[in-house]
């Protein structure tokens, strides 16, 4: 039977996913950095170096088409952006926005996202905007995942 039979796909291509920030490729802006902070979860935050409107970062994925939950574990705070999520080049979301006035060191935002075909997927984040009580366009990240509905 060919790989595309949708029973293989199903057991043959992964169903979820875990992303580390500090693996992202950068797709446009600063570096990405990584400082130590003991009060984050996983000790860490990640982040563009220095922060700018229309930074971008992309990760690959092999996943099998449907429905995903999909978390982002950031930082929320007064200096930090709004991300937009492409899948293949293909909006997924442009309303995550990551201002509060007071600081939220482990944040998990969720949305639902849909793979429509089975295999490697790119994900590019951009921040593409900010909240205009923010005060510049930091995304700080440490966790991304995914996991079939």
């Amino acid at each position: 039977m060919p790989l595309s039979n949708p029973v293989f796909s199903e057991l043959l291509l992964p169903q979820n996913f875990t992303h580390w920030h500090d693996e992202s490729f950068v797709e446009a802006g600063g570096q990405i950095k990584t400082d130590t902070n003991t009060s984050i979860a996983y000790g860490a935050e990640i982040y563009q170096n220095p922060a700018a409107l229309n930074d971008s970062f992309s990760f690959r994925k092999l996943l099998t088409t449907g429905s995903y939950n999909l978390f982002v574990l950031t930082v929320l705070s007064a200096n930090v952006g709004k991300l937009k999520l492409e899948i293949d080049d293909n909006l997924a979301f442009d309303d995550m926005d990551l201002y509060s006035s007071s600081v939220v060191v482990n944040a998990t935002l969720q949305r639902t996202i849909t793979i429509p075909t089975d295999g490697l997927h790119e994900f590019k984040f951009t921040v593409f905007a900010k909240n205009v009580a923010s005060s510049n366009y930091y995304f700080s990240g440490r966790k991304i995942w995914a996991s079939k509905i």
